[in-house]
């Protein structure tokens, strides 16, 4: 009998651990496996076991003293990826009660399932990684097609098959799955220079504040996905670059670090301009009825209102960005209200419009006033939010 070749064991090693982590990530034991909680922590760490007591341990060729500092990098890139959801959210007031259990006995439960699971799948990650790079002639396309089947075991299949709409798949597509995809991204390039330390540290510190902390953030679906997909994607850049930089100059070094970071905070900060953390922020209009002087796909850039005093100082013919129900509307005063303790409220109508609109703008709905107009940057939101219905009580014709 032909004996099996060191090298063909250890592409037989890795494709059993791969396997391992697909089987859990099955959509009926994905089910039954979330109620039971310390069984699938036993399972995660009896995959840790056979990876450090029984199989061969394989190393990623990448000598590189830049290396030791990855879990560092591990670490801060964890609390920023925090920090740029948590900071808007905080600004915006848009945190959230955790669906998580938080009590302790909840926090404990939490990070018995987190830890070994998600250990176990980057030590999978690191040794295929290596039985690749010590077997195989095309270590990058195997390389990327494992990154690929990380990405695959994180998807829910069942909520994506559910999807019947373009725009609910579009949606589905920036929030969930290029972000999980951008995440694995940087979790390889994690593992393949830095082993599987780093990797874990970062996801992590993410997923153990999500779990266990008691109020969570709530952005917007376009907010959400952007920080999700960007950020992973520039510090995986950034690390790659670290990492190949050694052999060059301090100075080149700095500045490269530089120009990392100085695109980080525009990426960071454009963000938080879309969504109101500034005092100025975007809005697009979906609707004609402010034509001619705003067009469907214009962006507005409104001036927030942050105080009583500004609402008080508001006038007939001031264009308005206030709320209605889950709809932004921006529209004109046509005239303003004022009760006998000095309550006002606004009537509103669209300039292109028949009539006012029905109920009257309170100052609790008013977010701000319009102060330029932008013209057709705003269309692909336009497309994607063109079927949206109009709030009742607002004319749109």
């Amino acid at each position: 009998m032909k004996k099996i070749s060191l090298e063909k064991k250890y592409i037989i090693y890795a494709s059993i651990l791969l396997l391992c982590v697909i089987i859990p990530a099955l959509p009926y034991l994905k089910v039954k496996s979330s109620g039971m909680p310390f069984i699938t922590s036993l399972y995660w760490c009896t995959l840790i076991g056979i990876i450090l007591f029984i199989l061969p341990w394989l190393y990623i060729p990448v000598k590189n003293p830049a290396s030791r500092y990855l879990v560092g990098y591990g670490l801060s890139g964890g609390i920023i990826f925090i920090a740029l959801k948590f900071v808007p959210a905080v600004f915006m007031k848009k945190l959230g009660a955790s669906p998580y259990d938080t009590s302790i006995s909840g926090i404990f439960v939490n990070a018995l399932t987190i830890i070994p699971a998600i250990t176990a799948k980057e030590m999978v990650r690191y040794y295929s990684f290596a039985a690749v790079c010590k077997t195989l002639k095309h270590k990058r396309t195997a390389i990327f097609l494992i990154t690929i089947i990380m990405c695959l075991i994180e998807i829910n299949f069942g909520s994506l098959l559910a999807i019947k709409e373009f725009k609910e798949l579009f949606i589905y597509s920036t929030q969930i799955l290029l972000p999980i995809a951008a995440k694995n991204i940087l979790m390889s390039v994690f593992v393949f220079y830095g082993g599987v330390l780093p990797s874990v540290v970062y996801i992590g510190i993410i997923q153990i504040f999500e779990k266990c902390f008691p109020v969570l953030p709530e952005l917007s679906w376009l907010l959400d996905g952007a920080i999700g997909i960007a950020f992973p994607i520039i510090y995986a850049v950034f690390i790659s670059d670290h990492v190949f930089a050694t052999g060059r100059k301090s100075i080149e070094n700095k500045k490269s670090d530089v120009m990392y970071l100085i695109s980080l905070l525009v990426a960071t900060a454009f963000a938080w301009f879309c969504v109101g953390v500034f005092p100025v922020y975007p809005s697009v209009i979906l609707t004609g009825s402010m034509e001619p002087l705003i067009m469907p796909g214009d962006v507005v850039l409104v001036h927030k209102i942050s105080n009583e005093d500004e609402i008080y100082e508001l006038s007939e013919g001031d264009i308005i960005n206030f709320k209605r129900g889950n709809i932004i509307i921006t529209h004109r005063i046509k005239e303003v209200f004022k009760d006998e303790a000095g309550n006002v409220s606004f009537e509103t109508k669209g300039d292109n419009n028949n009539a006012v609109d029905e109920e009257k703008v309170q100052p609790n709905d008013v977010k701000g006033t319009v102060i330029k107009v932008v013209p057709k940057i705003g269309l692909p939101t336009l497309i994607l939010k063109g079927q949206d219905k109009i709030p009742e009580g607002v004319i749109d014709n």
